[in-house]
Parts: C-alpha cells; sequence; structure tokens
C-alpha cells in the first residue's frame, strides 16, 4: 500500500480533504511568507546582548510544522515544492528547571515555576519532497520564578528578578529525505541552527548559537505511523550554579494511530523525548501525548506530558494549530492522494 493510500482512513486526519478549504497562496507569495518569517526572526536577535547571560533554556519543547511532524518529533516527510506549511502552538507548563544541591540533592532554586510559551513556525517545500527549509520563533508569553536569587551571593545578575516575558532560541532549519518518497518508510537528515532571541538572561535562550545534525527514522502504514530522532547539539560552554554544560545528546520517538472516521479526523498521538547533557550526570525524559483533531480548515492538536529530570516539567497542556497552503487541487483529485501530517 503507498503511504497515501490509506482507505478508510484517507479520509482522516491523513487526508488533505481536512485542510482542502484554506485559501490558495500563489506561488510567488510563498517566499515572502517565510521570508517575512525569517526577517522577524533575525530582526529580533539583532539586538540581543549575550553579557551575564543564565545560558539556560529552560523550555526544551519545540513543534515542527512539516507534513510528518507529531509534537516535537518529526518523520522523514519532506514538504512538497512550492507547498508552504505553518504552525502555532501554545504551552503551559510547570517547574521546568530545578537547582539542586550536587551532593544532597536537596532543591536549592526553581529559577522558572510556571511559563506559558507560544511556538510559531514554518516550512516551505523546495525540491522534489526531497528538501525544505524552515524557521522557527518561540516566545516566553508570561513566566514567573526565582531565577537565580534563591541561591545567594550579592552578584547584580544573580539578585535581578525574573523577566516576565522574552523571546527564546531562533531557530533555521533544513530537512532532506534520503530514501525515494514512495517508500512506506524513509530516512531524512535536518540540521538545526539556533540564535538567541534576547532571552537567555531569564532561562528563555541559551547563551549563544547552537547547531544540531538530526537523524531521523519514519514508518507510515495503514493507520498507524511512528518516527524516531537522535541529535546532538553544540553548544557553547554554560555555566549555572555547581554545574558546567556544553554539548547535549537528544533523542525523541513517537507513535500515532488514526481512527476511521469520516467527517472530522481524529488521531491518537504519543511521543517521549530525552536529552544527556554530554560529561554531566543531567539527564531528563518527558513523555507526551494528545489527539489530532482534523477540521475542514485545519488541524488541531490537544495535548499534555510530565517530564521526569532536571530540565523537564512537571506537566505541561498544550494546544496547537497545523496546516498548509499549496496549488488549488484539481477538482478531480482524491482526498487520499495526499497525506496530512498524521
Amino acid at each position: 500500500m503507498e503511504p497515501g493510500r490509506l482507505g478508510r482512513f484517507g479520509t482522516s486526519v491523513y487526508g488533505a480533504a481536512v485542510l482542502r478549504s484554506l485559501p490558495s497562496v500563489p506561488c510567488g507569495f510563498r517566499w515572502p511568507i517565510l521570508g517575512s518569517l525569517l526577517l522577524i526572526v533575525l530582526g529580533w536577535s539583532s539586538g540581543t546582548t549575550w553579557a551575564q547571560s543564565t545560558g539556560i533554556a529552560a523550555e526544551r519543547m519545540m513543534f515542527h510544522s512539516g507534513p510528518s511532524a507529531f509534537y516535537q518529533v518529526e518523520g522523514g516527510e519532506v514538504a512538497a515544492p512550492r507547498e508552504l506549511w505553518l504552525h502555532s502552538a501554545v504551552s503551559l507548563l510547570s517547574n521546568p528547571l530545578r537547582l539542586r544541591q550536587r551532593y544532597t540533592g536537596e532543591l536549592l532554586a526553581t529559577p522558572v515555576s510556571y511559563r506559558v510559551t507560544l511556538d510559531l513556525g514554518g516550512e516551505l517545500g523546495l525540491w522534489k519532497k526531497r528538501l525544505s527549509l524552515g524557521v522557527g520563533l518561540p516566545v516566553a508569553l508570561w513566566q514567573n520564578g526565582d531565577r537565580l536569587q534563591a541561591t545567594g551571593g550579592n552578584d547584580v545578575s544573580v539578585d535581578r528578578p525574573l523577566r516576565s516575558s522574552a523571546v527564546g532560541d531562533i531557530r533555521l532549519r533544513a530537512k532532506a529525505r534520503l530514501t525515494p518518497t514512495d517508500w512506506f518508510w524513509s530516512v531524512a537528515m535536518a540540521l538545526d541552527f539556533t540564535i538567541p532571541g534576547g532571552g537567555q538572561r531569564d532561562f528563555v535562550a541559551t547563551s549563544g548559537p547552537t547547531i544540531a545534525p538530526r537523524l531521523i527514522g519514519w514508518f507510515l502504514r495503514g493507520p498507524v505511523a511512528a518516527a524516531l530522532n537522535v541529535s546532538i547539539r553544540f553548544a557553547p560552554h554554560r555555566e549555572i550554579y555547581q554545574t558546567s554544560l556544553q554539548h547535549s545528546l537528544e533523542w525523541g520517538a513517537a507513535a500515532s494511530v488514526a481512527f476511521p472516521t469520516r467527517r472530522v479526523g481524529l488521531a491518537l498521538l504519543a511521543e517521549s523525548v530525552g536529552s544527556y547533557a554530554i560529561g554531566t550526570p543531567m539527564h531528563s525524559t518527558e513523555l507526551r501525548g494528545g489527539l489530532r483533531l482534523g477540521l475542514r480548515q485545519a488541524a488541531l492538536d490537544v495535548g499534555a506530558g510530565a517530564g521526569l529530570g532536571p530540565l523537564s516539567p512537571d506537566w505541561r497542556v498544550f494546544v496547537s494549530m497545523r496546516g498548509y497552503f499549496t496549488e488549488k487541487p484539481a477538482s478531480n483529485l482524491s482526498c487520499t492522494e495526499r497525506p496530512l501530517a498524521l
């Protein structure tokens, strides 16, 4: 069975019909849309100062825009040429970063207690469903916490209170599919480059640029899809209390199953993501799950998660919306010919 030929499941969250009523965007306008996002990204980062930085991004979750995205984990499909995918997501999370005494494990500080994060992004297909470019813009809309005040000390940067809003690590990315596009499984590579957007003093962004190559494995058969991501992130050296951080290993696994509904697409998604700070005992894992609804004008995700480790939240809830703009489809196009994500 071909990936897009899903029988009864084609009218569910896999079918293009659930997004078909989105307005068509002429080819000449798709590059300007993505270019505008890029200009916003670079403009936000141009005034950034990296002095007196905490250097730790407490929020580890990012959302992807493309046609095979779960939440943070992504599959091997790449957007078709001149096809533009957009996403927006809002998350509420609790205690995403905790500082403990190295030897006793005693809780010393909770730099961020609660945070509301907005994540915006897009992906534009370039060549033969094999190559795409994307951008992402995370923003802490509101947060509270003691920052570093509970750790003591007389340094001005320690005593300064936590800012309630800031811009996080702005993402620029490229993705390439390595296997034929008609296989039910695939392997892809992605390269993420991030620039701090101004929130590096308040646990919203990393203290400097990072780069992360990622290997992606993906499987789609009937109503079931699964993906595995493995990445290494090269980051600047950072000191936080009694711990030194730099590079890290990151991984994620996800699966979904679509239900044979007709008018409203419905799928169940689950993913697990984790990270290990190389050379330290710090490792974190987060489990997430939720529902994806395929409506006439959008795909809506509602989910929740919980984590273990110093860089994972106690809990989170999130809502995201995804969709794409493409050529106006022919009137006789089957709704099973173009899978909508998962």
